[in-house]
């Protein structure tokens, strides 16, 4: 079943102020409109956020805490000891992923919508799109490798790491971190402003500039500019499918070979992601980053248009 939200206040009637329609084909709109109006499935008042958002913080405080009192334990107790490192990746990737799951269980209590609002129109995954996502991404670095390949001879082969357990509960929780910032950016936070802001344009430089600043003690001084271009290009992906998938997928696979190369390649000196856990930002990483959005926009362009046809009306 496919559902329309009216933008006109004065059509919008209903359950906290909406106007569904079911089985009606949606009228024309602007690309990324469908999507970011989703809010309007539920309530949205200014107790309702300011609820959600102090989950947002509580959840991943508290992980934190936990984390800190276990870290703590693990010092005095020599049997422990071996522990300290897997507590440490827990707190950092696991607090972004404990965020999201504040976020979906806060969404249907406070804002009284489905979680799956804020990923499609449709109210439920597609899997294809996250498989293109994290297939065009894929693909994407691979041709990256085989170009620094062809240049500068950078062989291909593999090294196991030492930490091996680590990596692999790294690994683990990437695509759970991933997924969580995506609902909670180019999801939860596009639909909010959406409610305020007309303009797609002011929404999706505002979203940026936060994901950004919650970056920017990363990578050195130009992680704000590179998270900026990086969050607007994934907003360009979701608002032009008028969904989630196809970011998820994609970003979950971005930082995944990330630390898969940083873990299991050789050193790569100055080459964002490849073998440098210091991720080294210069200007032509920020450039390269604008290239690999484009190829990104209209690689997962194609491919949703060959492998995913609309559904019908059920």
């Amino acid at each position: 079943m496919s559902y329309r939200i009216s933008r006109h206040p004065e059509e919008r009637t209903g359950v906290a102020g909406t106007r569904l329609e079911g089985r009606t084909p949606p009228a024309p709109h602007p690309w990324g409109w469908q999507f970011i109006d989703l809010a309007g499935l539920g309530r949205n008042t200014g107790r309702s956020y300011a609820a959600v958002l102090l989950r947002i913080v509580l959840y991943p405080l508290g992980l934190t805490l936990l984390a800190e009192l276990a870290y703590a334990i693990a010092i005095f107790f020599q049997p422990w000891q071996a522990v300290r490192p897997a507590i440490s990746i827990v707190e950092q990737f696991g607090a972004v992923a404990i965020a999201g799951v504040a976020l979906v269980r806060s969404v249907p209590r406070y804002h009284q919508r489905p979680w799956l609002s804020l990923v499609a129109p449709d109210l439920r995954i597609d899997w294809r799109r996250v498989a293109i996502g994290c297939g065009a991404e894929l693909a994407i670095v691979l041709g990256q490798l085989a170009l620094i390949h062809a240049r500068t001879g950078w062989p291909w082969r593999l090294a196991l790491p030492a930490a091996l357990p680590l990596v692999a509960l790294t690994l683990l929780l990437i695509p759970l971190q991933a997924a969580s910032e995506e609902i909670l950016f180019r999801g939860y936070l596009t639909q909010a402003l959406g409610r305020v802001i007309g303009r797609r344009v002011p929404i999706v430089l505002i979203v940026a500039l936060v994901f950004g600043l919650l970056h920017v003690n990363a990578y050195g001084p130009l992680t704000l500019p590179y998270f900026f271009v990086l969050s607007l290009v994934l907003s360009l992906v979701s608002l032009r499918d008028d969904r989630l998938e196809l970011a998820i997928g994609g970003h979950s696979a971005m930082n995944l070979l990330a630390v898969a190369t940083a873990s299991f390649s050789p050193l790569v000196p100055g080459v964002v992601g490849l073998g440098d856990a210091a991720m080294q930002f210069n200007l032509w990483a920020i450039v390269a980053l604008i290239v690999h959005g484009a190829l990104f926009y209209g690689l997962t362009r194609l491919l949703v248009r060959v492998f995913c046809k609309p559904r019908s009306p059920v």
